[in-house]
């Protein structure tokens, strides 16, 4: 007969270490979850647990916005592998910073025009799913991460090598 004795959990308790002044300003920015906004999706995925969490975190890190929308962002990506595709970035909640000449969008092509690809977008699988992200402004593709005026990309070649605008210009010159 095997016989075992539990060791006592000394854990620290997993309460959130809020302070008195913030938890309840903390918590009703967690039930967010709890919303018209997230209904659709809470009959598969409850919300519960991911509150539970909300609170701890932005408790941990003094109310920090970005636990919030770290946890909200878990709890999206959760109801989408369901089946479920909730919008609920906006400008003023969990916005999504975009970088210059480029803007959020709750879906963008996976497959992004490029300098090198203008038309990427338009020949990209149909099966691909959209996902939320920054697309370049009208006029503008990426390049190296970068959105530029579509003025400013180069040329492809006869064999089809992309050649950048600043490459044409240096070929140029020593070609002379």
């Amino acid at each position: 007969v095997l016989s075992c004795s539990c060791l006592p959990d000394l854990r620290e308790d997993d309460n959130p270490p809020c302070t008195a002044g913030n938890q309840q300003a903390i918590e009703r920015q967690c039930n967010v979850l709890k919303s018209d906004k997230f209904k659709e999706c809470h009959s598969l995925v409850n919300p519960d647990d991911f509150i539970e969490i909300c609170i701890y975190d932005m408790c941990q890190y003094d109310g920090m916005k970005s636990a919030l929308c770290d946890i909200v962002q878990v709890y999206v990506d959760t109801c989408k592998n369901h089946g479920i595709t909730i919008k609920w970035r906006n400008s003023t909640f969990c916005p999504l910073p975009c970088p210059s000449r480029s803007h959020y969008k709750d879906c963008v092509s996976p497959c992004p025009s490029t300098c090198s690809d203008i038309f990427a977008s338009s020949l990209c699988e149909k099966t691909e799913e959209c996902t939320e992200g920054c697309e370049c402004d009208d006029n503008y593709v990426l390049s190296n991460g970068n959105c530029v005026p579509l003025s400013s990309c180069g040329c492809r070649d006869d064999d089809n090598n992309y050649y950048s605008v600043s490459s044409l210009w240096s070929k140029s010159l020593t070609s002379k």
